[in-house]
């Protein structure tokens, strides 16, 4: 009995599929959408703990405005980085229309099978004081640690940003210090 080997199928690109969704190709669009909903949303998240309707409208904004900008988007830009960036102008403007910052309510954490209740306790004690930290921290700082933590290199981050890398890891270097004052009791 032979086994028969499958080749991967080879995805599009970006590129490619960014021409295809300028010439009304549904199926494309919908290719990218899957490719980067997780990552947009979580990123949204990140910036907005505990407003998770704030989230679905900005993340529907997003895509929205992706959509009706396919035309300035240029393939230099990492796409992904743009949406982030459609993303954070929305975000910039919920914050300027409320005239409010840094008090969001600290998102729940999810417990882990593998903790002892001690152990979970003392785990989400650090995941709120965590999530309450970055809260408190200015809103540069914030969006450079959401970014990181979705895996974003800095001079992606810088690219989308329009700042200097220097910039983008001086922002990264005080959030971490800032986080470390913050947070020294859990240290």
């Amino acid at each position: 009995m032979t086994t028969a080997q499958h080749t991967p199928v080879p995805q599009p690109g970006d590129a490619e599929l960014l021409a295809l969704c300028r010439q009304g190709d549904d199926q494309a669009f919908e290719v990218l959408y899957n490719r980067y909903r997780l990552p947009l949303f979580s990123y949204l998240h990140r910036l907005l703990p505990g407003r998770a309707d704030v989230v679905d409208d900005i993340f529907q904004q997003t895509w929205l405005k992706a959509t009706q900008n396919l035309g300035r988007y240029t393939d230099q830009q990492r796409f992904l980085a743009w949406l982030c960036r459609i993303a954070h102008n929305l975000v910039m403007d919920f914050f300027r229309s409320r005239k409010h910052f840094g008090d969001d309510e600290v998102p729940e954490s999810y417990p882990a099978p593998d903790r002892s209740p001690d152990e979970e306790l003392s785990y989400d004690q650090r995941q709120q004081a965590l999530a309450a930290a970055i809260q408190q921290l200015p809103i540069e700082q914030r969006e450079i640690i959401a970014l990181r933590s979705q895996g974003i290199a800095f001079k992606d981050i810088a690219a989308q940003k329009g700042i200097s890398l220097n910039t983008a890891l001086g922002r990264m270097h005080y959030a971490v210090q800032n986080l470390r004052k913050i947070l020294a009791d859990f240290l």
